[in-house]
């Protein structure tokens, strides 16, 4: 008997072990969470998942862009580079935890095969190409641009994921004052021709903010060369740059140790007076009993002058209209609402308080969350009613004074600092259902002050922008809209209508509800609201782009468990209100996992699926193959199915009836997930036809395979 070495031994236990830890995987999307499985590093986390996620075993793909911490992982962020040229949000992101343990891995990086190589070579090679300048003209015609720059435009060549491979793109990014406000477009770069955008400007209601609403503005357009001239004299930074560091060394220039007393609402004066009847045109003194004095911790002195800078806000004058930030000789500031200096105040308390509260979570040091200070615009947004966040390298946050002045609502101030938080945890939050749940974040970020307060329970707890919104100026929005189910085929823009099983809501609120009432059941367990928001801050740690409400659902719950997996208290409540929206899936038994069977290429062989939850480990042998798999599926039933390719291969999903009508399909790209949903609300079960198609990539048994769920 051949000596075996300690060496093959180990190796064959941590294969094992490996192999063992695979049948616990899960993937929810773009993210895949481990379960039992070491990682020594993230370089080798990766080599051993190569395979699974389409990687050249050399990893020669992937550059190491950055290194961030939180309170239960460190989290490696990889950018995607072909023939040295980024490709658009493509990351991936290794999660390790404190022991060692791979907690995760986001994946939003593409294979690329060489017949793609080879054409990224013709289009950056052989192609003509627009200038940066002539790219620049065409984003400033396509945003109509009619503000003032709030950075310095920037065009820069990426790479943009297609269907058929990746596209030379040029990615221009202009941020402007609102109404304008920034936005990110990718542009051919051989022709300009827009291939997609995203706004950078986060508001706070409204419809969900396009290139295309842009367009068909009133008014002029600003000379470009001039208000970029502007931008330079002024000394603005360069649209695209990175955000300042995040650090104690940072907060610590700048805390003074002086203190100043304001007058402010907290969080709100309906809410502090518990009552319905004051109106923005109430009279002065009916808002007498709502205010508060409160300390205004470590402000700027210089040479006698007090002023409303600090260590996590500077309060500045950014957009129109031009109002200057109050000042005192004294550090005590007096104003009541109607005067801007006491917008000023109640933005500058509530700001600092709430950053002071995350530092208080553990979110300190590397774990910091804009721990620096913010600039914070009380009186801008052109004087309309709403406000924003603003990102890109000088982010900033500003409020509007239309109707009620926004700033005078801890519920505005809060959500728009909400916003703040996830682009600054994960500077690539965008796509997916990202519009969605940033609004959604942000409501229920406030909400959780709010909650907090003396009157937070019994006013209206259900309402987000209790004073703001909910009166003559605008509806506001709900907290407890459980009626609201997730379509896990479609995709959650911010502030849009969205209308599922008969009941209307708006899509901000499909994510706000499952946060606040998880929040308001566990606090009524006895769980103090820190763990709560230390969960849910958490679980936005090692993300990037094309986030979608499951696979952040899921996070959440994951980080109930690492931060507190002697209390499942907290990730149980978190995945009933997801699931009472439909945005995980209840508890299943165990489906059966079947092998497909060939000749099953039309709807008369399919291959019959019998029960809930069963996983087909299925083949396509060849790029001419289809196959169809049958559900009967009972009346007041929704089905579900998903089908994940192998990572090099692009096939897709539709869905069919009995007659061989296509109801409806799937086709994202390479080794990307495609689901198909239909809800059966007759009477009578139906037969519905589950068709998996070649697009691209590789076939036979080696190559081919691919895995589809069917639930319902």
């Amino acid at each position: 008997m051949r000596k075996t070495s300690r060496t093959t031994i180990a190796t064959m236990i941590m294969l094992a072990c490996a192999s063992f830890a695979n049948a616990a995987d899960k993937r929810v999307d773009n993210l895949t969470f481990f379960s039992g499985t070491k990682a020594a590093s993230a370089d080798q986390a990766l080599r051993q998942n190569a395979d699974r996620f389409g990687l050249p075993a050399s990893l020669d793909n992937l550059v190491l862009t950055r290194v961030q911490e939180s309170l239960s992982a460190t989290h490696y962020h990889y950018q995607q580079v072909l023939r040295g040229l980024p490709v658009d949000r493509a990351e991936i992101i290794v999660s390790i935890g404190k022991k060692g343990e791979l907690l995760k891995i986001f994946n939003e990086t593409r294979h690329i095969a060489a017949a793609v190589d080879a054409d990224a070579v013709n289009q950056l090679y052989n192609k003509a190409q627009i200038s940066d300048e002539q790219a620049l003209d065409k984003g400033w015609k396509n945003m109509k641009v009619q503000h003032p720059l709030v950075s310095v435009p920037s065009s820069t060549l990426v790479w943009v994921p297609t269907k058929d491979g990746v596209q030379l793109a040029k990615k221009v990014q202009i941020e402007a004052e609102m109404p304008t406000g920034g936005f990110v477009q990718l542009l051919n770069a051989h022709d300009g021709t827009l291939l997609d955008s995203y706004s950078t400007s986060l508001p706070r209601k409204g419809g969900e903010r396009s290139i295309e609403a842009r367009a068909n503005v009133a008014g002029g357009t600003l000379d470009r060369a001039a208000a970029t001239a502007a931008a330079k004299a002024q000394g603005k930074s360069q649209s695209g740059a990175s955000k300042p560091a995040a650090t104690a060394a940072v907060a610590a220039a700048v805390a003074s140790g002086i203190n100043g007393s304001g007058l402010v609402f907290d969080p709100d004066p309906r809410t502090a007076l518990n009552t319905d009847s004051l109106t923005d045109t109430s009279a002065a003194s009916a808002f007498d009993p709502a205010y508060a004095t409160k300390t205004l911790l470590d402000l700027t002195v210089t040479a006698g002058v007090y002023k409303l800078s600090g260590p996590y806000i500077n309060i500045k004058n950014i957009e129109a209209p031009n109002t200057a930030p109050s000042t005192t000789t004294n550090g005590v500031w007096t104003a009541k609402r109607g005067n801007n200096a006491f917008d000023d105040t109640n933005v500058y308390f509530h700001i600092d308080q709430n950053q002071r509260y995350i530092q208080s979570l553990g979110f300190t040091g590397t774990k910091s969350i804009i721990n620096r200070p913010l600039d914070v615009d009380t009186d801008g947004v052109n004087g309309d009613d709403n406000s924003h966040y603003s990102g890109g390298a000088s982010d900033y946050l500003a409020f509007g004074h239309g109707c009620v002045n926004d700033s005078e609502d801890a519920d505005v101030i809060l959500h728009e600092y909400g916003h703040g938080i996830q682009a600054n945890i994960n500077s690539s939050w965008s796509g997916g259902d990202t519009g969605a749940m940033g609004e959604g974040f942000g409501d229920y970020w406030a909400a959780s002050y709010s909650y907090s307060t003396p009157n937070g329970r019994t006013y209206h707890p259900e309402w987000a922008f209790s004073w703001d919104g909910h009166g003559s100026c605008w509806a506001g929005r709900m907290l407890n809209r459980t009626d609201a189910k997730y379509n896990s085929a479609k995709s959650y823009a911010a502030h849009t209508s969205v209308t599922e099983g008969g009941v209307t809501f708006q899509s901000d609120e499909l994510w706000s509800a499952p946060l606040y009432q998880s929040m308001v059941a566990l606090i009524a367990a006895g769980k103090p609201r820190a763990d709560i928001d230390k969960i849910i801050l958490e679980a936005h740690f090692g993300l990037g782009a094309n986030v979608k409400m499951p696979a952040m659902a899921t996070a959440i719950v994951n980080a109930a468990k690492t931060l507190f997996p002697s209390d499942l208290g907290y990730a149980n409540t978190f995945q009933a209100k997801f699931e009472a929206q439909n945005i995980l899936s209840a508890s299943q038994p165990p489906g059966p996992t079947i092998s497909e069977t060939e000749s099953n290429n039309t709807i008369a062989t399919a291959n019959a699926l019998t029960q809930s939850n069963t996983t087909v480990n299925g083949t396509m042998s060849a790029s001419t193959d289809a196959d169809y798999f049958k559900v009967t599926l009972p009346a007041g039933k929704t089905l579900t199915v998903t089908m994940t390719p192998n990572a090099t291969s692009d096939y897709d999903l539709e869905l069919y009836n009995a007659s061989g009508t296509k109801l409806t399909s799937s086709v994202k790209g390479t080794g990307q997930v495609d689901t198909v949903t239909r809800a059966n609300t007759g009477s009578g079960a139906v037969d519905l036809y589950a068709k998996v198609i070649y697009y691209s990539g590789g076939t036979g048994a080696t190559s081919g395979k691919y895995t589809l769920n069917a639930s319902w």
